[in-house]
């Protein structure tokens, strides 16, 4: 009786366990499709409890079935006492490569406009950059243009230092922006999303039914709008710390801006010239203003000349008239005759 009880028992256990077996790999599918943390956090609504005990029953069934070897700790390698132990540790953001954006500002004045300009596009092509955008103002000697320049960021230095020879600065500013943490931050993110659509796939593979397809697709959808917009925001990241962007500003002048004076005998050195230059200037500018006016003149006189010419006229025709009535009258003298009446 006994035995016949033990063979019993024996071929139950091997009759749940042959179910195990096969509710594992029928339904295996619904094991990966439904877990009960993706319904919250996808809002999926079809109900997974009929799964979830599925799953619950598998894990039981493979943590049974297959033992859990214990670690082997690994070997700590031997120091190398030539080594530096900092830079052999893990990277962290202090110690990886920095993301540097880099932009710069300069204004300059030049004595030769045209030599300036040819001088500046050939250094921007020297050094590997590029021209974003160019104006160009003003005609004469009086002329003036606008650069904004690209170049690789490890030319930003050299390439300063190299226009700034071109003329003369009058200002100049550099600014730096660490974009380190955010690079990394959007790598770290992109290769997630990267993942889960790898996985919302292989899901996509073995769905079987319609409403198991939209629902995988939906989220497919959101996690590659994902992976595009980080995608353009790392790739903008690049190439603004690639490339240096340099806003260049010149002017031609007739004489240089002179450096600023430090001692008193400077300025007061600096200040007689600016005065003897200002008064030089203003003589010649009213001279070629006169000079240049000269036929504006030259009517105005004609005209006012005319209208003098009019008055006077006018004036001695009025005075005739009046003397020719005066005459008329009794005891009047006649024009032509002196105060008591005798004929001149």
């Amino acid at each position: 009786m006994k035995r016949s009880l033990k063979v019993i028992f024996a071929a139950a256990c091997a009759a749940a366990m042959l179910c195990s077996c096969g509710s594992k790999t029928a339904d295996g599918f619904a094991s990966d499709w439904a877990p009960a943390e993706n319904n919250a956090m996808y809002g999926w609504d079809a109900d997974y409890d009929n799964v979830l005990e599925e799953v619950e029953a598998e894990v039981a069934y493979d943590t049974v079935a297959t033992p859990v070897e214990a670690p082997v700790p690994a070997e700590e390698p031997t120091p190398n006492p030539n080594t530096n132990p900092t830079a052999a540790s893990a990277t962290t953001p202090q110690e990886a490569a920095r993301k540097i954006i880099k932009n710069g500002d300069l204004t300059l004045e030049t004595l030769e406009f045209d030599r300036f300009i040819n001088d500046l596009e050939s250094s921007v092509s020297e050094y590997g950059g590029y021209v974003e955008s160019s104006s160009h103002y003003g005609s004469g000697s009086n002329r003036g243009a606008n650069y904004t320049v690209r170049v690789p960021g490890e030319n930003y230095d050299s390439f300063i230092n190299k226009v700034g020879g071109l003329g003369t600065v009058v200002s100049s500013s550099t600014s730096t922006q660490d974009v380190t943490l955010k690079y990394i931050d959007y790598e770290a993110r992109l290769e997630a999303y990267k993942a889960e659509r790898d996985s919302f796939m292989a899901l996509l593979d073995r769905a079987e039914t319609v409403e198991e397809i939209l629902q995988i697709q939906n989220q497919l959808t959101e996690v590659n709008y994902q992976i595009e917009s980080y995608t353009s925001q790392l790739n903008t990241l690049k190439d603004l710390v690639s490339y240096s962007t340099v806003n260049i500003s010149v002017d031609e002048v007739a004489r240089v801006t002179p450096p600023e004076p430090k001692t008193v005998g400077e300025r007061i050195s600096t200040q007689f010239k600016e005065n003897i230059y200002d008064i030089s200037e203003g003589a010649k500018s009213t001279f070629v203003n006169f000079v240049s006016s000269l036929p504006y003149i030259a009517i105005y006189a004609a005209v006012i000349a005319i209208i003098a010419l009019i008055v006077f006229i006018i004036v001695r025709s009025a005075r005739r008239k009046r003397a020719k009535r005066m005459s008329g009258l009794p005891g009047a003298i006649p024009p032509e005759s002196g105060e008591n009446g005798i004929k001149k």
